[in-house]
């Protein structure tokens, strides 16, 4: 009897209990879902990031000389930002089910396109800061509930390419941005209205289009997608019962599961990926916020400064959609992040070390800078979704991530106050270098973590593993589940 009841147990962990999916139909449906879902991910994501980062274009477009932003105001600015943005996301991502993402999402979008319209008419400092407070309360569970939403379609191993397009549209932000505000920082003066208050005006606007929109065109999950059929509907199901054999029941389940809350605080993996989420947004945060303030200081005026950040972000963008399709293609996570962090830190080192007076190469280093900034930041969230499973250990796993991780927008915004007598950010470059060397430490460390479980794992006996299962040991702790390095 035990005998049979072993050779259950061996059937069930070895796959045969798997439902088959014709691999043509499979491929038609994900790029139909390709096809609905990135437009809709790639644009709310673009519009959040246009309107976090836009206070860099508007400190040089005669912002700072308006609400007399003397000594580190605006980095108290751009910090303050942060403090509300970390504050709400592991309960965002927790309450993304119960409260609908066709709603929780818009709202969101709504909210904060609302603050950046009235920061148009802001008239001092303090206003300044209470927009800065909202507009992180509002953006805060954008991100962790978009990349959860995401993984409820995808699988683990389709998801770095799609999480790749909302570091895509952070990073396009960054040269659309440049683009609308060389423009419409020229119309200074219509209607009694400086060029920056022109930014906030107009980028507000575009926003909260897209969060109305978003009403109607987002489904809270597939069985409710109006654009899939019967077929499709079948096929996903089928996709995530095969999913479902390693991730335990709390992935249908509605109901908050604590357990697996409490695994999440308890996986020191998952504080490992934070502590590097924290050194590579650093390096994210100060470089897309400070971007136009740095590329300045090279000697360049500030109109041609708002256009000369367009090619770095764009280049930046095709860098990370390339790395993103390999990293999906091999299956590989450390063995990009690893090589992306330190190409950036060639970057800061240059920015560090070259003379002001080289002005096209202190340019080219920003070029380098960019080249991993993205990647490491993307590719390290993908890596926190494959490496947690069951809904709500992932979900606590994607927003204790994302709080740490975002944390580091509140030194990144002091990092960039002060500049040398020669025009040079030394404290934040030296800053930035070394947290992007840490993040590669980091991302080598977890690498090296996890192939050793995977192999213990594939070294078990059929007994050793069905004592495992026998034990209750689910989600990302059953002896077949395998991460991906």
């Amino acid at each position: 009897m035990e005998g049979s009841s072993i050779h259950e147990k061996e059937a069930e962990i070895t796959g045969n209990n798997e439902v088959y999916i014709d691999p043509v139909a499979e491929k038609r449906l994900i790029r139909k879902l390709d096809l609905m879902l990135s437009p809709m991910m790639v644009l709310i994501f673009l519009v959040a990031y246009l309107d976090r980062a836009n206070i860099g274009n508007a400190a040089i477009a005669g912002m700072n000389e308006d609400l007399k932003l003397t000594g580190n105001k605006l980095n108290v600015a751009v910090t303050l930002f942060y403090v509300t943005y970390i504050a709400f996301e592991v309960p965002a991502s927790l309450a993304l089910k119960k409260a609908r993402p066709s709603r929780l999402i818009p709202f969101f979008i709504i909210s904060w396109s609302a603050v950046i319209i009235g920061a148009a008419f802001i008239k001092n400092y303090a206003s300044l800061l209470a927009t800065r407070l909202l507009l992180g309360a509002f953006e805060s569970g954008l991100f962790p509930c978009l990349t959860l939403y995401l993984s409820t379609f995808y699988q683990p191993l389709e998801q770095a390419r799609r999480v790749s397009y909302l570091f895509v549209a952070s990073a396009l932000s960054g040269g659309l941005g440049g683009l609308l505000a060389f423009g419409l920082t020229n119309l200074h003066g219509a209607s009694g209205l400086a060029g920056w208050r022109w930014l906030f005006l107009v980028e507000g606007i575009i926003s909260i289009v897209v969060g109305i929109a978003t009403i109607f065109l987002l489904p809270d999950n597939f069985e409710t997608a109006w654009w899939l059929n019967e077929d499709e509907k079948t096929i996903m199901r089928a996709r995530h019962e095969n999913a479902r054999l390693y991730q335990g029941k709390s992935t249908t389940t509605d109901a908050l599961d604590r357990s697996e809350v409490k695994l999440a605080f308890r996986d020191p993996k998952v504080w490992l990926n934070s502590a590097c989420q924290f050194c590579a947004n650093t390096c994210s945060f100060g470089f897309s916020t400070f971007l136009p303030v740095i590329i300045r200081g090279f000697g360049y005026s500030s109109i041609r400064t708002q256009l000369l950040t367009v090619p770095v972000y764009i280049w930046a963008s095709v860098v990370y959609i390339t790395v993103s399709f390999a990293s999906d293609h091999f299956n590989r996570r450390a063995f990009f992040m690893v090589p992306m962090a330190l190409i950036t830190a060639t970057g800061y080192a240059l920015m560090l070390g070259l003379p002001m007076t080289s002005t096209g190469v202190l340019y080219f280093a920003t070029f380098v800078t960019a080249t991993g900034i993205y990647c490491v930041v993307g590719l390290n969230v993908t890596w926190i979704i494959n490496s947690n499973a069951g809904y709500f250990k992932r979900a606590t796993a994607i927003g204790l991530q994302q709080t740490i991780g975002n944390s580091a927008g509140i030194m990144a915004g002091q990092i960039y106050r002060i500049k040398n007598s020669e025009g040079r950010y030394v404290i934040g470059h030296a800053v930035s270098l070394t947290t992007i060397t840490l993040a590669a430490c980091g991302y080598a460390t977890m690498y090296f973590l996890l192939r050793r479980l995977n192999r213990k794992r594939e070294a078990m006996s059929i007994e050793e593993r069905v004592r495992e299962i026998d034990s209750g040991k689910m989600g990302d702790r059953h002896p077949d589940f395998r991460y991906v390095l």
